[in-house]
């Protein structure tokens, strides 16, 4: 598909999605046409129209088919969605239509794409209609309602013991839960809801997961629990314990390695964490990778009440507003029944293109047009955290100046409508020792000074914690490793964590300590050692993710690597269980940075000139084109793009966005002699600073003294 056709959804509700956003309800018997076809492929044009007017005389059904046909072309602009002759029908592209899509990666055993064509809510073929006039086309929909629930069951099975193994246990709870709604008697997505519960720390969900599934299954269906599943809840009730063996050809990890049972070492930080939470300071916690930095800060939030968790990822720092918008899509998905505002949505659809039209918009070149977009943003952050004590938002140090601003004045905002005494949100903020920018850094000097924050420092793990942590885990063998162990990965937990893997992967926990693995205290050649284990075609899928991104998408692996589908979800899988993909994000940043140093100079510049030409099919932002093809060497094809997106930034964002793009436009044109288009670059460079000037509005640039504006400082 090239993303300018229309798509036909009839899985939940039947619909026409146009190109540029349109949305037509279908008529029944179309739905039920265009649902025959994909499922069942070219069909005989007339059996065909007699289910759907069985009682109708043959010059009528034919006459009702014709019409029904040119009602469909007129409702997509005379798109053709059917095609035929005389005798058969068919669809002009099978690929446009949902339940064809799902059929063909069900076929492929394409877990991920299949769950991709369904609504997480609802996948039911031709939700809402029936067709009690048409007995024969109503018997076909029940067989292909039931294969169709088959198909979404066995993808959602297979993705979720996929990405639990995987350790990417917030993925796979959103699919439990979503066949748990769907499918409340089912023991299947029970079991899977309460074992992820657990890995999340959350072991009354999990209690209470298994009380409302006994509830469900004695009063629908007058059965008590499967053996398994009791099995599975005495193992909840008896943790830390190994959870069952699943049945799977890929190694399983025991539970207690995935997420160890027990918090060590952390006595002192979750002090400094008391104290501050009881000083109503803003919590920074700050810690080398893979220091457990996240596991804290959860597990302390989960005491103090309702949270939430939101995160940046590698590659935000150079779009602007790209860590804001992950953040309010995370929490859209996580509330969706929450409404916001027309004019908010209208304000948002400035970083959010899906919420409206953003080129319908006046430029933010004045103060009063700026101060509408924060406060918009204000708005959202209230109404979306709403039902929330505490927003956790890891690796900030990943943060784009223009989200940290954003925060900085909304935090600033909500701390001042707060009524007193009030409930008010309060913010842990996670980020890596040394690698915030230098803004940030400075901020939250400040903050720290003024009484208003306090930075939580976590250290390595001492020999004594390392034991603790290993006992809990229960593995037979381990603690004889224990000294070893705190010595091969002076006391960082993930690094604890990735070499009980490895030694589990390899066997090796009853026998002697390896004599050949990597120098002491690095995880880096450990990872890369897993690296060498892969196929060639899922290196280079891992190095395709690492570039980039967090723009990377499974769907980019076919066309960027030059693969058939079914090669492309293998090397995904393989991926997945090696532990170095979680979905379509890296299980770790230090596994990211393994992959990009595995790299070559001449293969990474391939690599970006790939993406950069699929990032231009699919018309991904200009600023991401123009970051491949510099990164591909390809000066000349990016200097449009830097332009491209300068003009668009200076349209829908604040001015001084746009300025820093015509800067580094300007000093691209200068090094290829190209002095008068970098003159014309500066001009309007100087243009939108003066905007940015003019525009000014204090409240944009809180005081330390205005406490929670301490929350702003994600840099």
């Amino acid at each position: 598909m090239d993303g300018r056709e229309w798509r036909v959804q009839v899985l939940g509700l039947a619909r026409l999605c146009g190109p540029d956003g349109q949305r037509v309800r279908l008529e029944r018997r179309t739905a039920a046409l265009l649902a025959w076809l994909a499922l069942q492929g070219p069909s005989p044009k007339f059996p065909l129209a007699s289910l759907l007017w069985p009682d109708s005389p043959t010059t009528t059904v034919r006459g009702n088919l014709r019409q029904l046909l040119r009602r469909l072309r007129l409702a997509t602009g005379e798109e053709s969605l059917v095609e035929g002759d005389t005798e058969r029908l068919a669809l002009s592209a099978p690929s446009t239509v949902d339940a064809a899509c799902l059929k063909a990666a069900s076929e492929a055993r394409a877990h991920t794409e299949a769950l991709a064509c369904v609504d997480a809510e609802d996948s039911t073929l031709l939700a809402g209609f029936d067709f009690d006039d048409c007995p024969e086309l109503a018997r076909w929909l029940d067989g292909a309602r039931a294969g169709i629930a088959g198909w979404v069951r066995e993808a959602r099975e297979a993705r979720i013991t996929q990405l639990t193994a995987a350790g990417d246990w917030s993925a796979a709870l959103g699919l439990a839960r979503a066949w748990a709604r769907q499918e409340p008697e089912s023991e299947q997505a029970g079991r899977h809801l309460i074992r992820l519960q657990y890995l999340q720390g959350d072991r009354g969900a999990a209690l209470a997961t298994f009380e409302h599934l006994r509830d469900v299954l004695d009063r629908e269906l007058g059965v008590t629990p499967m053996p398994e599943t009791l099995a599975l809840v005495r193992e909840v009730e008896q943790a830390p314990a190994r959870p069952r063996p699943a049945p799977a050809t890929r190694f399983a990890l025991p539970l207690s390695v995935l997420r160890p049972p027990v918090l060590v070492g952390r006595e002192a930080a979750w002090r400094q964490l008391e104290a501050g939470w009881e000083a109503g300071q803003l919590l920074f916690i700050s810690g080398e990778p893979g220091s457990g930095k996240s596991r804290l800060a959860e597990e302390f939030a989960a005491t103090q009440g309702r949270w939430g968790r939101i995160e940046a990822r590698a590659g935000d720092r150079d779009v602007p507003f790209a860590s804001q918008a992950r953040a309010f899509r995370t929490q859209l998905r996580r509330w969706p029944d929450v409404k916001l505002p027309d004019w908010v949505r209208t304000e948002l659809s400035r970083i959010l293109p899906e919420l409206g039209e953003p080129r319908l918009l006046p430029p933010l070149a004045s103060g009063a047009g700026m101060l509408r977009f924060y406060d918009a943003i204000v708005a959202a952050l209230q109404l979306l955290h709403e039902h929330e004590d505490i927003s956790v938002a890891d690796d900030v140090q990943y943060w784009d100046a223009a989200s940290a601003r954003a925060f900085t004045f909304a935090f600033s905002r909500l701390a001042d409508t707060a009524p007193p005494g009030g409930r008010s949100l309060r913010f842990i903020d996670c980020y890596r020792r040394g690698e915030l920018s230098p803004e940030a850094r400075m901020h939250v000097s400040r903050l720290v000074d003024a009484g208003l924050a306090r930075i939580v420092e976590v250290d390595a793990l001492t020999d004594e914690d390392v034991r603790r942590m290993v006992a809990a885990m229960g593995l037979p063998g381990a603690e004889a490793h224990v000294e070893a162990l705190a010595r091969y990965t002076g006391g960082n937990p993930l690094y604890v964590v990735e070499t009980l893997k490895h030694l589990l992967e390899t066997d090796s926990l009853q026998r002697e300590w390896p004599q050949r693995l990597p120098p002491p205290g690095r995880v880096g050649p450990l990872i890369q050692r897993r690296l060498e284990g892969l196929s060639p075609v899922a290196l280079q899928c891992a190095r395709l993710a690492a570039l980039a991104g967090a723009f990377f998408r499974a769907s980019l692996v076919p066309r960027g690597l030059q693969v058939t589908p079914a090669e492309a979800h293998e090397a995904l899988a393989e991926l997945e269980a090696a532990q170095v993909l979680l979905g379509e994000r890296f299980s770790h940043d230090l596994v990211m940075e393994a992959v990009r140093a595995g790299m070559g100079p001449g293969e990474e510049r391939g690599l970006h000139a790939r993406l950069a030409a699929l990032f231009e099919e699919d018309g991904a932002p200009s600023i991401l084109l123009a970051h491949h093809w510099l990164g591909a060497g390809w000066t000349e094809h990016a200097l449009p793009h830097l332009l491209a997106s300068a003009r668009s930034d200076e349209q829908v964002l604040p001015p001084e966005l746009a300025a820093g793009h015509y800067a580094r436009a300007a000093s691209l044109m200068q090094s290829l002699g190209r002095h008068a288009e970098a003159a014309q670059a500066r001009a309007a460079e100087a243009q939108c600073r003066l905007q940015a000037a003019s525009a000014e509005v204090s409240p944009f640039t809180p005081a330390p003294a205005a406490g929670p504006a301490a929350r702003g400082s994600r840099g």
